[in-house]
C-alpha cells in the first residue's frame, strides 16, 4: 500500500516473477469457498505477507517455537513492496498460499467476491474472537455477515503525541473531549507557540497524511455508522458530514498560526520528520497526530527514540464526550485460502489466540486482543498506547485502504493535497473525489 511503502522502504524484487512462473497448484476446494494452498495434512503451511525489515524478521521469529512444538513447517513469503501485485498474480495463476496477511481489506474482499477465501467460522470460534478482540477490529474483514479476516497485529492512528517535559512544564493536560482539544490548541497559541506539527510530503504517496486526518475526523465526529457509509460509498464523498469533518480539520490545524510553517508549506514538509520541532528547546510546536509507528526508529530524533518514556507523551484524539473513544487504525488481516487443511487451522488458531505474543514493539507490534498483558510491552509509552487501543469504544480500519484504489490511493490523496495547498477549494476537491469513484 502506498503509505506502507513510504514507511517501510524494503525492496523485494523477484517475488512477482517467481509467482508468475510458479507451477499451477491443484485447487482442492475449501470450506466456505476457499481452496488451494499446500496439501492438507502435510505439515507445511505458507503465509504471504506485505511487510519487511525488522517487522518481517520479528514475525518469523514469533512462530519459531510454534513450529517446533506443532511439527508444522511454515514457509514465509515476504512481499513488502509488491503485496497487491504478488497476491493478485498468484490468485490468477491458481497458485494460492494457505494464509495471507492483508494490509488492505479491499483486496481481501475482491477475493471473497471471487469465491477464493474461506469463511473464518469454519476455522475459528468467531464469536469468541469478537469477545476477545477490541470492538470493531474484525469488521474490516466482514462480507455479508461472514468474517474472512482477523488481525494478527494492528496499529492505531487516533493518537496525538507531544513533548512530555515541555508540555508538563507549561501546565498543559491531555484533553478528553474535542472541545478541550480546541481549548488546548488555542492556549498553546496564546502562549506564543504554534500548536500543531504537520508534514504531508511522502514521495509518490503524498496525501495520505491528510486523508488520515479526514478519516479520523469522520470517525470521531460523524460516528462509526456514518463513517462506514462513507467508506462504502453509501453516502457521497461530498456529503455534508464529510465537508464538516474537513472544515473542522481546517479550523483546528490549518488555520493561520495553528500549524508550523503554514498550510501551504506542510505539503512539502516531509511527514517522517515533521514532528521533530516538538523536541526543540524551546519546542516550535506541541501537538502531532500520527500513528503509533512514529515511535519506531527513523522518525523522532535518535536521542528521543532512545528515551521515549521520558521524552514523549501521548493521548487519544478525543471524541465528542469523554465516554466516546473511537479509534482509527489499520492492521494485517490473516485470511485463509486453504480451508480444508488442519495445519492451516492450527496456525490460524495460534496467530489469533491468547498465547501469541507477537514480535518486538520496536518493530511495531500491537496485539488487537483486549486481554493481551500490557506488561508484555517493554516501553511505558507503548503500554500506554496499547491501553488506549484496548479501551477504545470502537475501532475502524483506515478508510482509504477500503476504498477502490483509484480513490483511496488516487484522487483522495491528490485532491486533499490540492485543497490543503490552496489549489482547489473544499467543495471542488470533494466533488472531484466523488466524480472519480468507479461506477
Amino acid at each position: 500500500m502506498g503509505r506502507r511503502k513510504a514507511i517501510q522502504r524494503v525492496a523485494l524484487v523477484a517475488a512477482v516473477a517467481l509467482a508468475a512462473s510458479a507451477c499451477l497448484s491443484e485447487d482442492g476446494g475449501g470450506d466456505g469457498g476457499g481452496g488451494g494452498g499446500t496439501t492438507s495434512g502435510d505439515k507445511n503451511v505458507e503465509i504471504v505477507f506485505g511487510f519487511g525489515g525488522d517487522q518481517s524478521k520479528g514475525f518469523q521469529q514469533s512462530l519459531e517455537a510454534f513450529q517446533q512444538s506443532s511439527g508444522i513447517t511454515i514457509k514465509f513469503t515476504e512481499a513488502s513492496q509488491s503485496f497487491d501485485t504478488l497476491i493478485r498474480t498468484r490468485v490468477r495463476a491458481n497458485n494460492l498460499p494457505d494464509i495471507a496477511l492483508f494490509p488492505q481489506p479491499g483486496i481481501l474482499k475482491d477475493f471473497v467476491a471471487q469465491g477464493k477465501m474461506t469463511d473464518l467460522s469454519t476455522q475459528l470460534d468467531v464469536n469468541k474472537l469478537q469477545a476477545d478482540f477490541v470492538p470493531g477490529t474484525l469488521d474490516a474483514g466482514e462480507v455479508d455477515g461472514k468474517f474472512y479476516g482477523a488481525p494478527v497485529s494492528y496499529n492505531l492512528k487516533s493518537l496525538v503525541f507531544y513533548p512530555k517535559k515541555a508540555f508538563e512544564a507549561k501546565g498543559y493536560t491531555a484533553p478528553t473531549t474535542q472541545e478541550e482539544l480546541t481549548t488546548l490548541s488555542n492556549k498553546i497559541k496564546t502562549d506564543g507557540t504554534t500548536p500543531w506539527c504537520l508534514g504531508m510530503e511522502s514521495s509518490a504517496a503524498t496525501g495520505w497524511v491528510a486523508t488520515d486526518w479526514l478519516e479520523n475526523n469522520m470517525l470521531v465526529e460523524a460516528g462509526p455508522e456514518t463513517y462506514d457509509k462513507w467508506v462504502n460509498h453509501e453516502i457521497p464523498f461530498d456529503d455534508p458530514a464529510v465537508k464538516t469533518a474537513a472544515e473542522n480539520f481546517e479550523k483546528l490545524v490549518l488555520a493561520d498560526g495553528n500549524v508550523l510553517g503554514g498550510r501551504k508549506q506542510v505539503v512539502s514538509t516531509a511527514f517522517s520528520t515533521s514532528a521533530n520541532p516538538m523536541f526543540g528547546n524551546p519546542p516550535r510546536c506541541f501537538l502531532h497526530r500520527q500513528g503509533n509507528f512514529i515511535t519506531q526508529s527513523g522518525f523522532f530524533p535518535k536521542p528521543i527514540v532512545a528515551n521515549l518514556d521520558a521524552e514523549v507523551g501521548v493521548f487519544q484524539y478525543p471524541g465528542k464526550t469523554a465516554e466516546e473513544k473511537p479509534m482509527l487504525g489499520g492492521g494485517d488481516l490473516a485470511a485463509v485460502f486453504n480451508g480444508k487443511d488442519d495445519d492451516t487451522k492450527q496456525v490460524m488458531a495460534f496467530l489469533t489466540g491468547a498465547e501469541y505474543k507477537g514480535w518486538s514493539e520496536a518493530a511495531g507490534f500491537l496485539s488487537p486482543r483486549k486481554d493481551f498483558p500490557l506488561t508484555n510491552y517493554k516501553s511505558k509509552l507503548t503500554q500506554q498506547i496499547a491501553e488506549l487501543g484496548q479501551q477504545a469504544s470502537v475501532f475502524r480500519f483506515d478508510g482509504s485502504d477500503q476504498m477502490p484504489g483509484a480513490v483511496g490511493s488516487g484522487s483522495f490523496w491528490k485532491d486533499m493535497v490540492a485543497w490543503v495547498s490552496g489549489q482547489k477549494d473544499l467543495n471542488a476537491a470533494l466533488k472531484s473525489i466523488e466524480d472519480s469513484w468507479p461506477s
